[in-house]
């Protein structure tokens, strides 16, 4: 396999002589994804090449203050297909399946560019033309500011601060498992560049509405405690997100609620996204890997946290992976 070096090598070579860019990422983007493609903005800004970033769909507004002058665009066929389809790359950040990309799948297949995923997940797709992947980093992010370092261009605050976003957002705010040493040093240097941490802890963690505290509420009040408390289930229904002015997004910290209680290692959110589809967050501890699972069916993510979407209601939904996720569960216990 290539070195990691010489990929960025090689991609950088292609930014350099490109007309144009487009940078995207997987649905429901997080702060990795909107981190990282702002950051792979600001770099490829220095080589005087057109950078779009369009996306499938927009980011929870607690993130808006890494993107302040308002780059990132939500995909419109009518507006972006043609940019999609002539663009010299099609670069996806902090993702490497295509049906993670939406209705952006079509136009990207079919683009007469080099698409590329650039991405810190196990296992990519050979659905992209060239792939730029480090398993090993703590987040995107990360390999953005390897990518810079390669460049040879300093880092802007901006870019810096993206970047933070990316990296505490994937570590839990250096909690799980990927808080190596190297994610550490990652936050020293951006520090050092003049990221202010607890300023992007409030714009960050200080902002939620008044909708998410009532469904983390109502959650955390009907959760399930399965296996000896080593299984804790949640179930969020459309009818409470819009009781209680809660976004869909909000269910992705919820979950992690769930993990707080003592003796427990795995996690498990279902909700409702339609009368026929159920998406579906996994959290664990240490090593039991719910990544596994979840590719099953044909999601993904990390081993610590993954997710997937069925097409089924929540029942069903329920009925299909509770008692993998028990098995799993008990798998770990007997281990």
């Amino acid at each position: 396999m290539d070195r990691l070096e010489d990929l960025y090598r090689d991609l950088l070579e292609h930014l350099k002589t490109a007309d144009l860019v487009v940078l995207t990422t997987h649905l429901s983007p997080d702060g990795d994804g909107i981190g990282s493609q702002i950051a792979l903005a600001k770099l490829i800004d220095n080589f005087d090449v057109e950078v779009r970033i369009i996306n499938h769909d927009p980011a929870p507004p607690e993130l808006d203050f890494i993107d302040p002058t308002g780059r990132i665009e939500i995909y419109c066929p009518e507006r972006h297909d043609e940019k999609i389809l002539t663009a010299n790359l099609v670069i996806c950040v902090d993702n490497s399946a295509p049906q993670r990309l939406g209705e952006m799948r079509g136009p990207i297949e079919r683009s007469a560019g080099i698409t590329v995923t650039f991405d810190h997940h196990p296992q990519p797709d050979p659905f992209w033309r060239k792939r730029v992947v480090d398993e090993t980093a703590s987040c995107t992010g990360e390999m953005v500011y390897r990518l810079q370092e390669e460049s040879g261009f300093p880092m802007c605050l901006e870019a810096a601060r993206a970047i933070y976003v990316a990296l505490v957002g994937d570590t839990g705010r250096f909690r799980f498992g990927n808080t190596n040493a190297r994610a550490l040093k990652l936050a020293v240097d951006l520090v050092e560049i003049g990221v202010q941490p607890a300023a992007v802890h409030t714009l960050l963690d200080e902002r939620k509405s008044l909708g998410y505290l009532r469904l983390l509420g109502e959650s955390l009040k009907e959760l399930e405690v399965l296996c000896r408390g080593r299984l804790v289930v949640l179930n969020v229904t459309a009818e409470q997100i819009e009781r209680t002015g809660a976004r869909p997004g909000d269910t992705s910290e919820i979950i992690n609620e769930a993990l707080r209680l003592e003796g427990s290692c795995v996690a498990a959110l279902f909700r409702q996204s339609g009368s026929a589809e159920t998406k579906i967050s996994l959290r664990s501890k240490r090593s039991l890997d719910v990544n596994a699972l979840a590719r099953r069916f044909g999601g993904g993510g990390h081993r610590n946290a993954s997710g997937m979407v069925l097409d089924c209601g929540m029942e069903e939904a329920r009925r299909s992976l509770l008692p993998l996720l028990e098995e799993l569960v008990s798998e770990s216990n007997s281990s």
